[in-house]
């Protein structure tokens, strides 16, 4: 019983999210809940850093054929413990942003609330007719350290992933 109330008790999902238009960038609001399996925070206090995908995509449907991707971005955040210092580095790899933080809990919060960071786009492009925006969140595997890649492809406490939260475009 006790496996299962742990399985249950992580995975990542994004809350909310959306997309607002400015002349040359959309500006991504969202919250991400993150929570860790005992295996990945295991590694991360053993100092194994991190990798989190933010992935935001403007989607038209299509009949006959998946959907197809208009526009799409996808943003990197790395965590790392530093067990030394005892504090939890926080680094947005796109904007080259870093915070530090005491406890765990402090560092994932901060993780998952994203406000207005800027996504650029062609000054005039537009997104298609009926189209719709997605963003989930993932664990990046392909970023580990190479020993902990293979293992971490088959188990399950390792693939972390938000299902998509959708909503559709106004333009």
């Amino acid at each position: 019983m006790g496996a299962l109330l742990a399985a249950e008790d992580y995975g990542f999902e994004v809350r909310q999210a959306r997309l607002l238009r400015h002349s040359d960038a959309f500006a991504l609001t969202a919250r991400i809940d993150y929570r860790f399996s005992p295996a990945v925070i295991d590694a991360l206090e053993a100092g194994v850093p991190l990798t989190l995908t933010v992935k935001t995509r403007i989607r038209q449907p299509r009949f006959w054929w998946w959907d197809s991707i208009a526009w799409r971005r996808d943003l990197d955040f790395r965590i790392q413990y530093y067990p030394l210092a005892k504090v939890y580095r926080v680094i947005d790899e796109s904007n080259d942003f870093q915070r530090s933080f005491a406890q765990l809990n402090a560092a994932l919060e901060a993780l998952g609330d994203l406000q207005q960071i800027a996504l650029p786009v062609a000054e005039n492009w537009r997104p298609p007719r009926s189209s719709y925006a997605e963003v989930m969140a993932k664990l990046n595997l392909e970023r580990l350290p190479w020993a902990l890649r293979v293992p971490a492809y088959f188990s399950r406490e390792w693939r972390l992933r938000s299902p998509p939260y959708r909503w559709p475009l106004s333009d």
